[in-house]
């Protein structure tokens, strides 16, 4: 049986049996992989600290057939990412990029970018505080790493670009077709949400800018108060359904309003 190696980061673990466990993870090289591993919950070296949410570890693995479960057979620890785990708020950010990637994410799909994307953003909120600004964007890279990123270059159905559009008296983002449509065309459209011309360019910039440029652009309050509106559901629609996490981070926002408004006065 074949042995393999790869860099990996544990996006879902769940016990099995009496003292197993069924880890999925998203790989480098392999892109998402479900593995058994045999014995973990009994085990003092070959898996400690590997198996749980957010670990980055290098992966190593049997599998026979290219298909199903791979077979688990140890991990190197490579970062355990200490301060996402003593924070509810940024397990409750964690948690949404994992479910975000797995749901989005076919078995065995290579995807590397993928995988340094989400790298990336896990060492971000490691180490920096949690902004709604970093979800947005973690949002609109995967959409467009995954085949999804919306067209915001012109109107997707009369075809009229940026520069004559930035007269229209209003536009609107189509969650059916993903695109923008303008104020003369939205008469023929459904499921529209507003959004201005500005917003629109800064998700278009954000998908395309290189990975370490990223920190660079800034949301404004508007284009964060739209992307806001549109993203999340963007992302229902293409998935048929709403992630599970959105729950946990809806309550740490209104938590988060409610002490800004009671410091306020």
């Amino acid at each position: 049986m074949p042995l393999f190696s790869t860099q990996a980061i544990v996006i879902r673990s769940l016990n099995y049996g009496e003292s197993d466990k069924i880890t999925t993870f998203f790989t480098k090289d392999f892109g998402k992989l479900k593995g058994i591993a045999k014995g973990a919950r009994r085990s003092k070296k070959r898996f400690q600290n590997v198996l749980g949410l957010f670990t980055h570890l290098r992966l190593i693995f049997f599998d026979r057939e290219g298909m199903g479960l791979v077979r688990i057979e140890s991990g190197d620890l490579l970062h355990l990412f200490p301060k996402i785990r003593e924070d509810l708020r940024k397990i409750y950010y964690g948690n949404y990029y994992l479910e975000l990637v797995n749901e989005m994410a076919g078995e065995r799909e290579r995807h590397p970018e993928v995988f340094d994307l989400l790298l990336t953003f896990l060492e971000d909120l490691d180490r920096l505080e949690p902004g709604e600004e970093q979800l947005r964007m973690f949002e609109i890279r995967m959409l467009s790493l995954f085949g999804y990123r919306p067209h915001l270059i012109h109107c997707g159905l009369c075809q009229r670009n940026w520069e004559v559009l930035r007269d229209d008296p209003s536009l609107f983002f189509s969650l059916e077709k993903g695109t923008l449509i303008c104020h003369r065309c939205s008469r023929y459209g459904e499921k529209l949400l507003p959004i201005s011309l500005g917003t629109a360019r800064f998700i278009d910039q954000a998908a395309q800018i290189e990975l370490s440029k990223l920190n660079r652009i800034k949301f404004t309050a508007q284009a964060l108060t739209e992307s806001r509106a549109i993203l999340p559901r963007f992302i229902a629609h293409q998935l048929g359904k709403e992630l599970k996490s959105l729950k946990g981070l809806r309550e740490t926002f209104s938590s988060v309003s409610k002490l800004e408004n009671s410091n306020a006065k």
